[in-house]
């Protein structure tokens, strides 16, 4: 067996429920690196998400990082990149399918993460953009900060996080009403700012790279009283908006 084939087959078996490889003697020392491994991931997981940690208990969360590590292995060699499925696979994980909130809450979670390990941006180069003639203006693009996460929520996300604290002791009511958050990062901080319905949909639609045309069109349709000749100002003096370019039609 070539030392390649050794390492994937040691690889493999680390994720069975009866860790075996024929190149391993004694085979219960894969026992050994199997604890090692899901204990790594179990930390890792449980720093990126904390409040999934407090609404399935301490106990139970181990057994979920478990089973996530062996159907999404990690890919990197930085525990840090690892977690990003763990909503979708609390949506289909039998014993917290019945959980339905479970997912936006790790959605949630993993934004926070991503926000917190983003790199800076220069702020937009308002000269640049005055350069830009109107008749150029429906082929803009707009830049999110590489730290800003738009986030349109179904549940009251922001109550099951003061339950999850201990700010509130009483039962939501998980029909209550959903709500939009803009996510960012300020002074090594995370801020939760909510968003209009309005607001919400044009800065996703910016940010999945639609045209300015596209995404105002858009929000005018939902809210004809969206002003984006305010709303633009703002974003770029608070740093939601760092960038631009320009696409121009075939």
């Amino acid at each position: 067996m070539t030392l390649q084939n050794l390492q994937a087959e040691f690889a493999e078996s680390l994720f069975l429920d009866e860790p075996r490889c024929d190149g391993v003697r004694p085979q219960g020392n894969l026992q050994i690196y199997q604890n090692n491994l899901f204990s790594n991931v179990t930390r890792a997981l449980r720093t990126t998400y904390p409040l999934i940690v407090k609404l399935v208990g301490d106990e139970f969360f181990p057994l979920a990082a478990r089973a996530y590590c062996k159907q999404y292995p990690s890919r990197s060699h930085n525990l840090d990149d690892y977690g990003a499925y763990f909503g979708s696979f609390l949506a289909e994980f039998e014993p917290t399918r019945s959980l339905i909130y479970l997912p936006e809450v790790a959605e949630f979670e993993w934004a926070c993460h991503e926000a917190s390990f983003a790199v800076e941006h220069a702020p937009l180069a308002i000269e640049a953009l005055q350069k830009v003639t109107p008749d150029l203006y429906e082929h803009l693009h707009f830049i999110l900060h590489p730290m800003i996460r738009v986030m349109k929520c179904d549940f009251p996300l922001l109550r099951i996080i003061e339950l999850c604290k201990g700010e509130i002791n009483e039962e939501i009511n998980l029909e209550s009403g959903g709500v939009n958050l803009l996510i960012s990062r300020k002074d090594n901080s995370l801020s939760l700012i909510q968003l209009s319905d309005a607001d919400c949909q044009f800065l996703t639609l910016i940010s999945e790279n639609n045209s300015l045309k596209d995404a105002l069109e858009a929000t005018l349709a939902l809210d004809s009283e969206f002003r984006l000749e305010e709303k633009l100002p703002l974003w770029v003096q608070q740093g939601v908006i760092v960038d631009f370019y320009l696409v121009s039609e075939r």
